[in-house]
Order: structure tokens, then C-alpha cells, then sequence
């Protein structure tokens, strides 16, 4: 059913994103396959060669942060390409943590999350934020872009399209921070090698599912470095998907000049023919490259590198999602599971890329 929606499918980047690009998707798919596949042969994750660290799990990553991480059920506190990184033959970069926060650190953030205030239309922007956009007077729309993204952060939204809350928590803006328990679990995630210290998360997506919502394919975007992290709480599990992105190479016949375009899962397998219609191509498979259940009771996932680049990722609608294909999901490789979906939050993290100003 997700098939079919382009319309629909966002890139989860910041509030504004989220609804600017469900009326940009189709006009700039050309220019954002340029810039992802431009990042594609650099080492994302690749810090000062100092360190003298090649694996970005290696748990030598670990750093000392003025708010001290929090204790995990991981072994050793540490993500482990042996024990965690999902075996499959389509991806190599995608790891899974049933048992991540413990109970009590799931429960605390669970009671965080009410206290995060609602959007109002009526909300002022912080003075020291209107002071650092002055710059921008000569562009009245990209400040208009800025205050309202200014407006919503740090705060719960509903978005209209999507018909779920989110509340977006922004670090790289000017002389804003992280709320402390967010601050924690990104030096959690950099002390057992999720994220490496030269790019720590900086930027926390939140989103509340009711039961049966889901998010169409998207990706994450080159606006931040090629590595996601989500947790998952209130006690819903659910079928993480991640479907490849195909790039075909198309003729211009006035210049003769090739350009690429990047396929989505909903338009996966149409190939036009030379009259300009539609048909099925016969290589394209149906079935996403990989599915993970995400349990909902402090489960992490990560996904890195050509999972992060090359792949949508999605998480379908229904009260109830079988996981058939059997051999495709990472951690039920018999298949056939039926996930009863109930109410859940899930938390992103990522290191926005910081432009120079």
C-alpha cells in the first residue's frame, strides 16, 4: 500500500523540511541524487587521523562528556560488530540492540516526553537567534524559513500531511542546546561507538505513533552525516524497512546530455519505454533488502554508510504487519511474525552537517 504515494514520502530532516519537501519531492529528486551520490565515495564517519581509530565502533571511540552517558544493557557497554551488526546479503551496515536502555532510563525519558511543550502560531523566536540572522534581511525568505523552523523547536507538532506529533530539537543553532536528557543519550550513543566523537549527534527527531501509523520510504538526506540512530519506547514493536534506491540514467534528447535520477520504492520498477509509457521492469525486486522488528521496549538501531545512502527506510501502516518474506528480516530470519502494533515513540539521532558561516 505504500506503493504508488510519492506524494507522501518526506526526507525526516527538520520541521520545515518535512513539510517543504512533500511539495518539492519530485521537482528536486535530480539535484538531491547529486549531492548524496557526491558524499557517497567519502568515508562518513572518517575523524582527525590522530586518533589512530579506523573502526568507528571500536569502543576506544568512547569520550567523557560533561553529562555522563547512561549505563546500558549492552555487553560492556559497547556496540559490537560480532554481536549486534545484522547479517544479510543485500546490507552490511545496519545494527540492532534489542536490549539497549535499561527500564528505568526508558522509563525516564517516557516521562520527559509529556513535559515537552506544545507549538503555538503565537510563539515568540529567542532574541538571540533574531540578532544572528540580521544577514539574512536581504533574503526575506530564507529568514521567514528560519523562524518558523526557530518557532518549532524544542516543542510538539502535529504535522497536517503526515497526521503525527513530532517535536524537533535542533543543537546546531546559535546558543541553543540540547535538553540535558537528550545531551545524555548522545554521549551514550558515542560512548559505545554508534556515533564517533568528531560527530556527535546534534540533532534529535521525536516522533509519537499512534497505533497503526507509520512513516512512507524517505531518507534521511545529505544535510547530515551518513549514520541514524533510533530508539524506540512505549512498548510497540514494529517492522523496520529499508528499501534500495535505484538511480537509472536517462537521455535528454534535445542536448544529448545524460542525466540521473533517483528511483524511490514507490516508483521501483517502472521503467518508461520509448513512446513514454510506463511498464514493470523485471530486475526490480518487490521485497524490501532488509527488515528489522524494532521492539519498543528501548531497542537501537543503526544504520550507516551505503544502508544509509542507497536506501530508503520505512515503516509501513496497519494494526497488524506479517513479516512474510522469510530470510529478508535481520532478526527473524524464518519470517512469517505478526507484529501487533500499538502506540510508540521513537527517538533519531543524527550530526547535522554545520554550514560555514
Amino acid at each position: 500500500p505504500a506503493f504508488g504515494r510519492v506524494n507522501e514520502m518526506q526526507n525526516a530532516i527538520d520541521f520545515r523540511e518535512l513539510r517543504r519537501q512533500e511539495r518539492q519531492r519530485l521537482r528536486s529528486s535530480n539535484r538531491d541524487g547529486k549531492n548524496e551520490s557526491s558524499h557517497s565515495n567519502q568515508n562518513p564517519v572518517k575523524c582527525d587521523a590522530n586518533n589512530g581509530v579506523s573502526n568507528p565502533y571500536d569502543p576506544s571511540y568512547a569520550i567523557v562528556s560533561p553529562l555522563a552517558p547512561y549505563d546500558t544493557l549492552l555487553l560492556g557497554n559497547t556496540l559490537s560488530e560480532e554481536t549486534h551488526k545484522i547479517l544479510s546479503p543485500r546490507l552490511n551496515s545496519v545494527y540492532y540492540a534489542e536490549k539497549f536502555l535499561s527500564p528505568s532510563t526508558s522509563q525516564e525519558i517516557l516521562s520527559w516526553l509529556p513535559t515537552i511543550p506544545k507549538y503555538s502560531r503565537h510563539d515568540t523566536i529567542p532574541k538571540s537567534n533574531k540578532r544572528n540572522d540580521h544577514h539574512n534581511v536581504k533574503q526575506p525568505h530564507l529568514l521567514a524559513e528560519k523562524e518558523e523552523s526557530l518557532r518549532h523547536n524544542g516543542k510538539w507538532t502535529r504535522l497536517k500531511h503526515a497526521r503525527r506529533n513530532v517535536a524537533l530539537f535542533d543543537g546546531t543553532l546559535v546558543e541553543y542546546e540540547l535538553p540535558p536528557i537528550l545531551q545524555r543519550l548522545s554521549s551514550t550513543l558515542v560512548a559505545i561507538g554508534a556515533f564517533p566523537p568528531c560527530q556527535p549527534p546534534n540533532h534529535v527527531l521525536i516522533n509519537e505513533y499512534q497505533p497503526g501509523e507509520g512513516i512512507m520510504p524517505h531518507t534521511d538526506g545529505p544535510a547530515y552525516e551518513s549514520r541514524t540512530a533510533t530508539i524506540s519506547l512505549g512498548g510497540s514493536d514494529v517492522v523496520f524497512k529499508l528499501w534500495p534506491r535505484r538511480t537509472i540514467k536517462e537521455e535528454d534528447e534535445s542536448d544529448g546530455i545524460e542525466k540521473q535520477q533517483q528511483i524511490m520504492p514507490s516508483n521501483l520498477g517502472i521503467k518508461k519505454s520509448e513512446n513514454g509509457s510506463s511498464k514493470t521492469s523485471s530486475d526490480v525486486t518487490t521485497n524490501p533488502a532488509l527488515e528489522v522488528i524494532l521492539h519498543g521496549n528501548g531497542s537501537l538501531v543503526v544504520f550507516t554508510d551505503d544502508a544509509y545512502l542507497n536506501h530508503c527506510h520505512e515503516i509501513s501502516e496497519g494494526l497488524l504487519e506479517e513479516v512474510t518474506t522469510k530470510g529478508t528480516c535481520g532478526n527473524n530470519l524464518e519470517g512469517g511474525t505478526l507484529i501487533r502494533r500499538g502506540h510508540r515513540f521513537s527517538l533519531t539521532f543524527r550530526c547535522k552537517k554545520i554550514e560555514p558561516s
